[in-house]
């Protein structure tokens, strides 16, 4: 009990310290976008060179999403990621006719939740902005699997349990969340699919939750096919795969399987809506030692990563970088992000560095 109260104390500390940090990063970000230097770096990112800023969100659900589509509509030229893309790859001499010389940026989202249908499917047709989903098929309509520790834990039908050689109290706020931390991680690091699936079914019976309850209930909420279709034929939706079950590509251990996981999720895909499948987002965005060449073998022409940073068409299509957004996230600090503005820091860190080292460098010699 000791070693839990010291790691709940340390998590609740690394809490407050991200909160502090989010805080601060509002206010920053605040500073940057009034001052205007972010009206600034984007007029230097439109005039350096060809750029493909790719977003990308889980849920939809937050209260800042419209507002957020509106400014990057406003300043910034939104193309579905595919056409994005096709346009980034393309020589200069073909583009030379173009009028509208903004920034290219593409919206994504991962994972495929039901409120990318209730929310931003129906944004993206209200302001014309198209987006890309990266799709699961293989918990799409199923009503068995995609649980999360969280929802578990909700359905337990006991006030304690034993894991790991701790006892959590479900009844008590700090101590169930840190148990829904610990559970995700294991899930997470499961080394092939099936121990994943085995280890869920391990951590039901240990929170004694009713296969009758778990079989009644709705899974993590995800889209269904025909919602799928319905926003496809809409125009203002494309999708990508995101493999078969969503398994962590850096932890399999086996490459048949994660060809497997990479490959099959196109075809599902390819076979549900009739066209070609062409984008792939790695899980969690890391790759492992056979994910990259899984998508090259599986013939998909662009891969994502969650690696921050701008595109360019110097960019390896397999290893495309996207920045973290949240539709709870404040204006001002997508803002500050799509401009580059910590990046920006960064290089002028890096530049100052380098000037001092070479500084000394010189008065020693």
């Amino acid at each position: 009990m000791r070693n839990y109260r010291s790691e709940t104390y340390s998590k609740a500390r690394s809490q407050g310290r991200k909160l502090m940090r989010n805080r601060v990063k509002i206010c920053i970000s605040a500073f940057f976008y009034y001052s205007g230097l972010v009206k600034l770096l984007r007029w230097w990112i439109q005039r350096s060179g060809r750029y493909l800023i790719i977003l990308y969100y889980h849920r939809a659900d937050g209260g800042n999403l419209r507002s957020q589509w509106l400014y990057l509509r406003r300043h910034y030229r939104i193309l579905p990621l595919e056409a994005a893309l096709e346009e980034l790859y393309t020589p200069n001499k073909k583009r030379s006719q173009r009028k509208d010389r903004r920034t290219l940026l593409a919206l994504t989202f991962d994972d495929g939740y039901y409120d990318n249908y209730t929310h931003a499917f129906a944004l993206a047709s209200d302001l014309q902005v198209p987006i890309t989903i990266f799709l699961i098929p293989g918990y799409i309509d199923c009503h068995t699997s995609f649980w999360w520790a969280d929802r578990l834990i909700c359905l337990a039908q006991v006030d304690q349990v034993s894991f790991e050689e701790h006892t959590y109290h479900l009844d008590r706020r700090e101590e169930s969340k840190a148990l829904a931390q610990i559970i995700d991680d294991r899930v997470c690091n499961t080394a092939s699919v099936t121990d994943r699936e085995k280890l869920l079914i391990a951590i039901c019976d240990v929170l004694a939750v009713p296969s009758s309850t778990i079989s009644q209930e709705e899974p993590a909420p995800l889209l269904t096919w025909a919602q799928v279709q319905e926003m496809e034929k809409s125009g203002w939706v494309s999708f990508g795969a995101h493999t078969v079950h969503h398994p962590d590509l850096e932890c399999l251990t086996n490459p048949v399987e994660v060809k497997r996981e990479v490959g099959e999720c196109r075809k599902m895909l390819e076979q549900k809506l009739e066209h070609a499948v062409d984008l792939f987002a790695y899980p969690y965005g890391r790759i492992g030692d056979y994910g990259l060449c899984a998508v090259k073998q599986s013939g998909y022409k662009w891969a994502v990563t969650i690696l921050p940073g701008f595109n360019t068409h110097r960019s390896d299509p397999h290893l495309l970088h996207r920045m973290n957004a949240d539709a709870d996230r404040h204006l001002s600090v997508v803002a500050a992000e799509t401009a580059g503005v910590w990046n920006f820091f960064t290089r002028i860190k890096r530049i100052v560095g380098f000037s001092f080292a070479f500084c000394i460098a010189h008065a020693l010699c």
